[in-house]
């Protein structure tokens, strides 16, 4: 896996092409075979865990890291921003309701958008939604609801 150059009288390894591909891929990969089925998956740590990503409650970011909560109550770290989740994930029905928050709305219990909006979840967690999202995330939620 890895190959040793000299450059300047050291010694470094280069990962190989294949490696590489992992570690650029390593958050979000576009599926998965699990039991001759195929499903969209991301991965946990090194230990390449995959997590499919409609078992996946929300996710919540906390600087470089973000905490994946699932349908299991398992709650799991990961080394990505959020961003970078976002930017993978809102073909899969994610909305974004705060800097910090990225929900499925496949788990929504209840929306409220009176004065103070937030979003109750199946686990039961209260996320209040931003007022800079709150359009954003009604026109998401709204384009969900027809295509269901």
């Amino acid at each position: 896996m890895y190959r040793s150059i000299r450059t300047k009288s050291l010694t470094q390894p280069v990962l190989s092409l294949i490696a590489m591909n992992i570690l650029i891929q390593n958050y979000a990969y576009p599926s998965v075979q699990f039991k001759s089925n195929s499903y969209p998956a991301i991965f946990a740590d090194r230990k390449k865990t995959p997590i499919v990503i409609k078992d996946i409650v929300m996710l919540e970011g906390d600087g470089n890291y973000t905490y994946v909560y699932l349908i299991n109550g398992k709650k799991i770290l990961m080394s990505k921003t959020l961003k970078d989740f976002c930017d993978a994930f809102y073909q899969y029905d994610f909305a974004r309701v705060r800097k910090s928050y990225l929900i499925n709305l496949h788990f929504l219990k209840e929306v409220d958008l009176s004065v103070e909006p937030s979003v109750t979840m199946q686990t039961g967690q209260k996320i209040d939604i931003s007022r800079r999202k709150k359009t954003d995330f009604q026109q998401q939620l709204r384009a969900f609801k027809q295509r269901q």
